[in-house]
């Protein structure tokens, strides 16, 4: 990827991303005809809108995803950060070429392959590639700081998301729908920050440069076109990436299991799966065979467990933000009501 990508000056409307994606491509493929293009809008987001571009005619062409972020994302997101996390994963191999930027969003090289689902991320073969991939994703040099010297943003997002939350929301049902669902109020939910991270501070958990949001829709999974055994796992959208507890990244995957839309908090996995999975991912991460007995696993697990209690707090104030700012067709509110009732589960465990 050229150090050079051009920027497109416009402003894509989400509602019309098709006429913007137009502009986009007489840049970044001039060569095309866009009478013979084909687009697929992705409706699984829910945080920006996506609509992948494809040239039947020429195949060996890759195909165009163009992202444009979500209207009053940039209070929650740091789309600078975001761009230079895409730059260094795509210089590591962990990321896309990204064709350009425009004003509200990123074209990139779309990524043939099909998203994980509560069913294939239980697959042994497919989640001891996900755990592989993760552990080299936390082996990225950040600026030579992967040895723990780099600062956890954990903290500081959490706070950012808690002061984005409304003390009244805008729409009054909504504002009544919170009150009767978080009777502590917005107060009661900041003022277990601190004693949250006091608990979880000590907790021996490397800081390494974590992804974040590993839901099931950011995993593509790549298949053999013969024989459909899983053959890669690639990581997508960065928005959240940046350096925080490994138990961190570890714990929010576990949870995803459990899907987005009506999540099935059940579906957790179940202890082997744990065991297995982190025996994969700590050979991939510290290069040596172990046994899945062996006392780091043992030490990661316990690590994992307390870290789900801060992933449940983190996007409980990340959906109350999104509740009042965002124009995506998804129930916000219910899902922060659905990671609060979690938190309220675990939290006991640490939090006295």
């Amino acid at each position: 990827m050229s150090a050079a990508i051009p920027h497109v000056p416009i402003f894509v409307d989400d509602d019309d991303i098709e006429s913007g994606s137009r502009i986009i491509l007489k840049r970044i493929r001039p060569d095309w005809d866009l009478d013979k293009i084909r687009y697929k809008l992705f409706t699984d987001g829910i945080t920006n809108k996506l609509i992948g571009i494809f040239n039947d005619f020429r195949p060996e062409d890759d195909g165009v995803l163009v992202r444009v972020y979500g209207k009053n994302t940039d209070q929650i997101i740091d789309r600078k950060t975001e761009f230079k996390n895409f730059k260094l994963l795509h210089r590591v191999g962990h990321a896309p070429d990204i064709y350009a930027t425009f004003d509200n969003g990123m074209a990139y090289k779309y990524i043939h392959g099909e998203t994980l689902t509560t069913t294939t991320v239980r697959e042994p073969d497919v989640y001891r590639l996900v755990a592989k991939t993760m552990a080299k994703f936390h082996r990225v040099d950040i600026n030579g700081t992967s040895d723990g010297g780099a600062e956890c943003g954990l903290w500081n997002k959490i706070e950012q998301f808690a002061s984005l939350v409304p003390n009244r929301f805008n729409c009054p049902t909504t504002d009544q729908q919170f009150r009767k669902m978080f009777v502590p109020g917005v107060e009661g939910l900041r003022a277990d920050i601190g004693p949250l991270k006091t608990a979880l501070e000590n907790s021996g958990s490397p800081i390494v440069f974590s992804h974040n949001d590993l839901l099931l829709t950011n995993i593509i999974l790549q298949r053999d076109v013969v024989k459909g055994q899983p053959l890669n796992v690639a990581f997508i959208d960065y928005e959240y990436a940046m350096p925080n507890h490994q138990a961190f990244d570890i714990a929010n995957h576990f949870i995803e299991f459990s899907g987005v839309q009506d999540p099935g908090f059940s579906l957790y996995p179940n202890i082997e799966l744990q065991i297995n999975w982190l025996t994969a991912y700590l050979e991939e991460y510290l290069d040596e065979s172990l046994d899945p007995n062996d006392q780091r696993v043992t030490v990661l697990k316990n690590q994992v467990d307390m870290f789900t209690i801060a992933s449940h707090l983190l996007w409980t104030f990340w959906a109350l933000v999104q509740t009042e700012f965002s124009q995506i067709d998804f129930d916000y509110l219910g899902y922060a009501k659905s990671r609060y009732d979690q938190y309220n589960k675990t939290k006991h465990l640490l939090i006295r």
